[in-house]
């Protein structure tokens, strides 16, 4: 083997590794350890990251930035404090996509939604508390070792060409 081939071969060992890295996988998982009561129209802030490979949840803004273009699960759940409420939406790029709602008497309430979308590097993906004046304030309960209210999404396929978000 001359030093050429030697040279050639590892310049192609280093595109392979660079294009894998361009497609790794992308999986996010974040929950609540404490509890949180939302009073205004606010972004919910998972403050305990149980896996972020691609680095696209930020633990200070509570939002998921997507760091690869594709095809992308999100699923967000919650428990309410005993007869408080829980009503969240997702937005992605300041649109909302979906809700969740749950409430009862005497007793703690859960919901939770999931949600199948197509997303171009550099958007973002988050879960909102919905307004009180339609109803409640949202109560998320949490402890540092007890995690109800959980948010995550992982990328499912890989889109490689870059195309603007369609939502609605």
């Amino acid at each position: 083997m001359t030093m050429k081939s030697v040279i050639c071969t590892f310049l192609l060992a280093a595109a392979l590794l660079e294009v894998k890295a361009e497609t790794n996988a992308v999986a996010f998982s974040a929950g609540l350890s404490k509890n949180l009561v939302l009073a205004h129209t606010e972004i919910v802030v998972y403050d305990r990251i149980f896996t972020n490979v691609g680095t696209g949840y930020d633990s200070n803004t509570g939002k998921f930035r997507c760091p690869t273009s594709g095809v992308y699960v999100f699923q967000f759940h919650s428990v309410a404090n005993q007869d408080k409420t829980i009503w969240t939406e997702l937005w992605h790029n300041g649109y909302y996509i979906c809700s969740m709602y749950g409430h009862t008497s005497g007793d703690y309430a859960s919901g939770g939604n999931s949600v199948v979308l197509r997303l171009t590097k550099g958007d973002e993906v988050y879960v909102k508390a919905v307004d009180p004046t339609n109803g409640a304030a949202t109560n998320m309960y949490g402890a540092s070792d007890e995690v109800y209210s959980t948010f995550s999404g992982y990328m499912v396929a890989p889109v490689y060409e870059e195309f603007p978000s369609v939502v609605g």
